[in-house]
């Protein structure tokens, strides 16, 4: 069924820090504003009965919204999953209270670093001190077992679960392993890493998946004519024997005890699996990497990103614009996936932006997308 399943709604564009990785630093032609109460009102009003789970977040901080305590209370008392994202700065005491009151079911925190001078060199504006005390203070509120575990005979699960959403880059991946051995002591019970996108080319060097489309494990021929069936190895051995150039072998496919090691070869989860945005300004989107106007650089090259939107709450119902024949119609050929492998070739002057490529695809085209290629992901 071709259904909304999970609804994003971006709160506001306005954010109190200056991250060296925001998409916010390259926007051209983009008002910043705050989601309208009024808006929210109706779009919560109309939400359609297929939908299963609302995210809160976008691009910029979801607690800078007056009114995001009344949202998330407004949203829960849908009866649906409901999560958000916050770069943790702003949550106080009292806000950790309010929103385990509410009992949304997951908090993801944006945490690139467990380390001081690292993570402020990143979240620019941020005092790590400041967010690891504010971390403490959401498990005191949620469950104060998590925050003292040995003095507790039971504890008990708690009913907001804490996330962290960690971006990848060649400088911090040192303080990843850090946090994943953290992570117990911290309370956090979920973490999603993903890959940094640079909006700068100062930040090409930052990458961790230069490599990737390279390798033989990434999006394998259906014609490769030996199978080759291995068990575990060891990854010291791994790095020692440089294993990298066997699975460059395109005359192979490869698996672990009889389980394929490949990514979904062009897979895009927000048209397969039901996802739609809804900007801060009533634009209906579909997906996070066509919600602004941006600049990334892949490949080496500059990219001009143009925002998709399909139509505006305020003039139709969510459920309308998702069944119009211009969004079904990208949703289908999204789902087929048959845009030229520009994420690999980047060649042509066509790459240089999103409003066609050399197959015949007109705007949006998605094939230098990086979400399609399981190198970035969402909470």
């Amino acid at each position: 069924m071709d259904e909304i399943k999970e609804l994003y709604i971006e709160p506001t564009t306005y954010c109190n820090l200056n991250c060296t990785m925001c998409s916010r630093k390259s926007w051209k032609n983009e008002l910043k504003g705050h989601m309208e109460r009024e808006l929210f009102d109706k779009i919560i009003r109309e939400i359609p009965e297929s939908v299963e789970r609302i995210f809160f977040g976008g691009i910029g901080e979801p607690l800078f919204h007056p009114d995001i305590l009344y949202m998330l209370n407004e949203a829960k008392r849908t009866g649906r999953k409901v999560e958000m994202i916050t770069n943790g700065t702003l949550l106080d005491r009292e806000i950790s209270r309010e929103i385990v009151k509410i009992g949304i079911d997951t908090l993801w925190i944006s945490l690139d670093s467990v380390e001081q001078e690292s993570y402020e060199k990143i979240r620019f504006g941020a005092d790590y001190p400041d967010i690891k005390m504010n971390i403490r203070g959401f498990n005191r509120e949620r469950n104060p077992a998590i925050w003292d575990p040995v003095n507790s005979e039971q504890p008990e699960t708690a009913k907001v679960k804490l996330g962290i959403a960690f971006v990848l880059m060649k400088s911090n991946l040192l303080q990843y392993k850090e946090l994943l051995s953290k992570a117990r002591s911290l309370g956090i019970e979920r973490i999603k890493a993903s890959h940094l996108i640079p909006h700068d080319e100062s930040q090409i060097e930052e990458i961790c998946y230069k490599r990737i489309f390279d390798l033989r494990i990434y999006d394998p021929p259906s014609w490769a004519n030996v199978k080759v069936d291995m068990p575990f190895l060891d990854t010291r051995d791994i790095d020692e024997l440089d294993m990298l150039p066997l699975f460059s072998d395109y005359s192979m496919s490869y698996s672990i005890m009889g389980s394929p090691i490949a990514a979904k070869p062009k897979y895009c989860r927000f048209a397969q699996e039901g996802i739609a945005f809804v900007r801060w300004d009533a634009e209906v989107c579909p997906c996070a990497a066509l919600l602004h106007d941006n600049t990334v650089f892949q490949q080496n090259r500059k990219r001009q990103i143009r925002h998709c939107s399909f139509g505006n709450v305020r003039d139709s119902k969510l459920i309308e614009i998702w069944e119009n024949e211009p969004y079904f119609s990208f949703r289908r050929r999204v789902k087929n996936f048959e845009f030229s492998p520009c994420s690999h070739c980047a060649t042509c002057d066509l790459f240089e932006s999103n409003e066609e490529d050399c197959s015949g695809n007109t705007f949006p085209v998605c094939g230098a997308c990086l979400w399609a290629r399981d190198l970035i992901q969402c909470p």
